[in-house]
């Protein structure tokens, strides 16, 4: 499909741009520079600067007129698909209708770990997917695990007050993926989509992971007492809304942590690293790699942070 793959364009509907669409597009820009590169997302110019350095199409939108997004679209061959939180069907369905009318001929999916039943997000999710099987491009709509990182948002809780926080018991095992090795999975469903099957099952480390061992791992690398505290239900709530997320969003995603507490988390699989060709990246090489980030002078780092307005803006 390489010979006749053109246009590769990574859709999102806020700012958050230094995870899997970040990635993938680096890797896109270094493996296939035949390929014509696009981000399309509202205020494009403002992610955009995280990939200054790559040729990549910066395509703006406006989520109310959602005629602009078959605009951005326009000339797409694949989409790297990044449902929001927030309203995932309704926004997945506006997605879904520009794509289609762009004539988009392949989507990759980013879907989550649990199954319909398995809570608010969930059911949303199989939803989407349902809504993917009517329209009738070939798609894959990958389960992915908790991304390491999400661990960036706290950074300057981690250096300033040595601790970090979610909203789960510092002993509960929870499965993982880093940004990095999930967009190389994507690149390789992107250049040979008949041959890569992403959907099958969780794309994950082949270990789970614990808070308390994250905390005992970000210790050995910054050299200073690094402490886990489980946070409170409602402030997680709360601090989600600060930055502007709809509190019934923000309860999904408090939903999932709690399905992680009461049912266990997804269990993780060797498929990612069957499907690399070589072994996942674990927690501990990549705190260790990233240990910069933890430090005081994080903000300066060079690794992908969150913007200062990010996936908590309003989609």
């Amino acid at each position: 499909m390489t010979d006749t793959l053109n246009v590769v364009t990574v859709l999102g509907a806020t700012r958050n741009f230094f995870k899997v669409g970040h990635y993938t597009l680096r890797r896109l820009a270094t493996d296939a520079p035949q390929l014509t590169l696009r981000l399309a997302i509202p205020e494009a110019h403002l992610a955009g600067r995280a990939v200054s350095d790559i040729d990549v199409q910066l395509r703006d939108w406006n989520p109310a007129v959602p005629a602009s997004l078959a605009e951005a679209l326009a000339g797409t061959d694949t989409m790297l698909m990044v449902p929001p939180i927030d309203r995932r069907v309704d926004i997945g369905g506006m997605y879904l209708r520009a794509a289609q009318k762009a004539g988009v001929r392949q989507i990759v999916c980013l879907g989550i770990q649990f199954a319909q039943g398995q809570g608010a997000m969930a059911d949303e999710a199989a939803e989407l997917e349902r809504l993917l099987e009517k329209f009738g491009i070939a798609y894959d709509l990958v389960q992915l695990p908790m991304f390491l990182e999400n661990i960036l948002y706290q950074c300057q809780s981690i250096a300033e007050t040595g601790m970090f926080t979610f909203p789960v018991d510092a002993d509960q095992p929870f499965s993982y993926i880093s940004c990095d090795d999930a967009a190389e999975l994507f690149v390789r469903k992107i250049l040979a989509p008949d041959t890569v099957d992403l959907s099958s099952t969780l794309m994950s480390h082949h270990t789970q992971a614990t808070c308390a061992q994250w905390a005992a791992v970000l210790q050995e690398v910054s050299g200073r007492p690094i402490t886990f505290a489980r946070q409170a239900d409602e402030h997680f709530v709360t601090s989600l809304a600060k930055y502007g997320m709809r509190r019934p969003a923000a309860e999904q995603v408090l939903g999932l942590w709690e399905q992680i507490s009461s049912e266990g988390d997804a269990a993780a699989t060797r498929a990612a690293e069957q499907l690399l060709g070589r072994p996942t990246t674990d927690l501990q090489s990549w705190t260790t790699a990233r240990a910069c980030c933890f430090g005081p002078a994080f903000t300066s780092c060079p690794h992908p942070h969150p913007p200062k307005q990010h996936m908590f803006g309003a989609a």
